[in-house]
C-alpha cells in the first residue's frame, strides 16, 4: 500500500441540517463527543474527522461497518483489518489523515509566531542550533514548524502519546532525507508535502517515503456515506 495523505478544508460552516444529517454516520460514542463541545468550530472539527475517517475506510476497505482497537496510549486501530494503519490531525480549518500498511503518524501545524525558546526547552540542541541558523524570523518559524511536525508525527507513529518527550529523540538529515531513530534504534522516514503555505504537515513511517498521494476532498464526497 502507498501512503495516501487524505486533506480535507472545512471552509464554510454546516448548516444544522447538514450537521445533523452527518452526525447519525458517525459511531455513537463520536455522536455524544460531538454534542459535548461547547465550541461549534470544534464541534465541526470533530464531526469533519471523524466522516473523513469514515469515507476513508469506505475507499480504501470498502467498508462502512467497522469496530475500532485502543491502544494503552488511546492510539485507535480498525479491528477487522489489524495492517491497516491510519492517523488523524487538524489544525485550524485543516482535517488530514494519513494511510499506510505499516504504522504512520502525521501532524498539521498553522504557521503563527511562537516563542523560539520553545524550542530550546523541548527540541534537542541540535534541532535548536539549525533553527538559529536560520537567516530571518520568517525562516526559523518556518524551520521551527518543520522540526516541530516532525517530531509530532513521530511521536503519533509509535503511538505512546505525552510519554515520549520531544527531546528524547533528534531529527537529521541523512542522504537529503530527514530521520530519527527509536529507542531500539530502528529507522523512520520522514516526509513534508505542502498543502497550504500557511501550513506545515509532515509524515512518519518505518519505511522510506518515496511518494505521497494527496487527495483533496470536499463536503460533497461526504454525501456518498448517507
Amino acid at each position: 500500500m502507498s501512503t495516501n495523505v487524505y486533506a480535507f478544508e472545512i471552509s464554510k460552516p454546516f448548516s444544522e441540517s447538514q450537521k445533523e444529517l452527518f452526525l447519525h454516520q458517525i459511531p455513537l460514542d463520536r455522536q455524544e463527543r460531538v454534542r459535548s463541545y461547547v465550541r461549534e468550530e470544534d464541534a465541526i472539527r470533530s464531526l469533519c474527522g471523524s466522516l473523513l475517517i469514515k469515507y476513508i475506510l469506505w475507499k480504501e476497505l470498502q467498508i462502512t461497518k467497522f469496530n475500532l482497537n485502543y491502544n494503552k496510549y488511546g492510539k485507535p486501530s480498525i479491528a477487522e483489518f489489524p495492517n491497516f494503519h491510519y492517523n488523524l490531525s487538524h489544525s485550524h480549518n485543516w482535517i488530514v489523515c494519513a494511510t499506510n500498511n505499516k504504522e504512520v503518524g502525521i501532524d498539521i501545524e498553522k504557521i503563527k509566531e511562537i516563542d523560539l525558546g520553545i524550542a530550546e526547552r523541548f527540541f534537542t540542541s541540535a534541532e535548536f542550533d539549525d533553527i538559529k541558523k536560520m537567516p530571518t524570523l520568517n525562516d526559523k518559524l518556518t524551520r521551527f514548524y518543520e522540526f516541530w511536525t516532525m517530531k509530532e508525527a513521530f511521536i503519533k507513529n509509535l503511538g505512546k502519546g505525552l510519554s515520549v518527550p520531544l527531546n528524547s529523540f533528534c531529527i537529521r538529515q541523512e542522504n537529503n532525507l530527514y530521520v530519527t531513530n527509536d529507542k531500539s534504534s530502528k529507522l523512520y522516514y520522514f516526509k513534508q508535502p505542502l498543502i497550504d503555505t500557511g501550513y506545515k504537515l509532515a509524515v512518519c513511517t518505518q519505511q522510506e517515503i518515496l511518494d505521497i498521494n494527496i487527495k483533496y476532498i470536499d463536503i460533497k464526497d461526504f454525501n456518498i456515506l448517507l
